[in-house]
């Protein structure tokens, strides 16, 4: 079987650049509202009801102004994401204490651990490349964002983590 990849589970109309937000609350609001699109269906205050009890086992914010609230929903048919990048920081409860304004935001269905720990994984190998980070963060449209989040991530996953492990050379072929 397939391993799933955040181009499985992003499509444009879920990347959101530039978006107000004042708080950690209003922010899993926005990512609901998002998500509950994407699913004929689904109802904004169950996910949003899913991602804040999540949120009060541990906070999502993984450092370095990053953040993926994540959670899992009954009535989901697939996983589904939605990325955020946010005007300004706001507090997440990050370990590091840096205002968060990029968020990505995962929901699979009751009993989808396998999937939801792959995208939570590349998730965290994407948001830990520094340059993969300051090209979100300037990203000009969020067709240029969401092309680096399918690109990217689906890149890594195809050769697999052992092959882009340092002193390998896969990183810099390739690049200009």
């Amino acid at each position: 079987m397939k391993t799933l990849t955040i181009a499985d589970i992003l499509v444009p109309e879920r990347v959101k650049l530039d978006l107000e937000c004042s708080s950690k609350k209003r922010a899993l609001e926005l990512a609901s509202q998002i998500i509950a699109g994407a699913q004929e269906g689904l109802e904004s205050w169950a996910i949003f009801d899913t991602l804040l009890a999540r949120e009060r086992l541990g906070s999502t914010g993984v450092g370095r102004g990053i953040a993926i609230p994540h959670g899992k929903l009954a009535n989901l048919q697939a996983p589904v994401g939605a990325f955020m990048r946010l005007d300004s920081g706001i507090d997440f409860d990050s370990p590091d204490g840096v205002p968060v304004s990029l968020i990505f935001t995962i929901l699979v269905p009751e009993g989808g651990e396998e999937a939801h720990l792959a995208i939570l994984g590349q998730l965290a190998r994407r948001f830990s490349d520094p340059e993969f980070c300051t090209a979100i963060r300037q990203a000009q449209s969020s067709e240029v964002a969401f092309s680096l989040l399918t690109r990217k991530v689906a890149n890594a996953e195809e050769t697999g983590p052992a092959s882009a492990s340092p002193g390998s050379g896969h990183d810099q072929a390739g690049t200009d």
